[in-house]
């Protein structure tokens, strides 16, 4: 190998190691700014309230409970005094206990905030026309201690009507009760439309969700004879499981119905008398002047 052809080899060597030590050198330097680079800064924290809102969706009419409402926590400078804030301190006064009872009047959404001009609270005016349902009345009756249930009767629940009262048959004075209205929905206890934290408690009057029909029918009751409440079990018997069942809606309550069952007086106590329930003919014999009555059994 000639002199020239070794001093080329020994330059391309030389600028081969030179380009990598600057390459090298340039890398090192470009990572050095990446290992020293500063956090980023948090985000500044925001301040915020709990506030009462909903916790599942509230149609329009729906009676709110305890289940309904939660407290969520709002930017507190986006919360406007409509709001319902939960107290700081323990013995002031908690806004769930203003709001439970109360029914709504326009639809709220779940985690939207309650203000008081969606809802509708007890003895304002329209509460009772919020309650109920669309095509009902409301009517209230007057009970006592015993007719009442001794106050264990509260708003939601559902009772059969039962009139007692004097009627004349054959000359006689008889007295009987029957079930003139079943299944029907009580909307409040004297000026009560909820059953949250209430014990039993004697009331004087029960305001009761009927037809029109059946609102006429009450009227007359009660003017007949003494009307008395059964209360019916929360679990629905067979025949009721059938007919929701075959319904559209099978979740719903079913609609309030006339009775059908009645006792007499004389199938509770065995010393009154039993008028005779034998069907018999009767034939007159005339003999002259004289006019005589046979009775005797009908022929099946």
């Amino acid at each position: 190998m000639s002199v020239r052809n070794v001093i080329l080899v020994l330059a391309a060597i030389l600028m081969t190691a030179g380009t990598a030590l600057v390459a090298r050198t340039w890398i090192n330097n470009q990572r050095v700014p990446l290992a020293v680079a500063p956090a980023p800064a948090p985000p500044p924290k925001v301040e915020g309230t709990p506030v009462l809102v909903a916790a599942s969706d509230l149609p329009t009419g729906t009676l709110v409970q305890d289940k309904h409402l939660r407290w969520q926590m709002w930017p507190t400078d986006a919360v406007p005094e409509t709001y319902l804030v939960q107290p700081k301190k323990q013995d002031a006064p908690n806004p769930i206990q203003d709001v439970v009872g109360a029914v709504v009047r326009q639809g709220i959404t779940a985690g939207e905030p309650i203000t008081s001009g969606r809802i509708l609270k007890p003895g304002e005016r329209g509460f009772l026309a919020a309650v109920l349902r669309p095509g009902y009345r409301a009517m209230a009756i007057q009970v006592n201690a015993t007719s009442g249930i001794a106050g264990l009767v509260f708003p939601g629940d559902r009772v059969d009507l039962i009139l007692t009262h004097a009627i004349k048959r054959g000359g006689a004075n008889r007295r009987a009760s029957e079930t003139v209205l079943t299944n029907v929905r009580v909307l409040a206890i004297d000026q009560t439309v909820s059953n949250q934290k209430e014990g039993a408690r004697v009331f004087k009057n029960a305001t009761l969700e009927l037809t029109p029909k059946q609102a006429e029918m009450l009227a007359v009751v009660s003017e007949i004879g003494r009307i008395s409440l059964s209360l019916r079990a929360l679990l629905k018997d067979e025949a009721e499981l059938a007919s929701l069942a075959e319904s559209d809606n099978p979740l719903s309550e079913p609609d309030p119905a006339r009775g059908k069952t009645y006792t007499w007086d004389t199938e509770v106590s065995r010393l009154l008398w039993r008028p005779s329930n034998a069907r018999t003919d009767t034939v007159k014999i005339s003999r002259g002047n004289e006019v005589q009555e046979l009775k005797f059994p009908k022929r099946k």
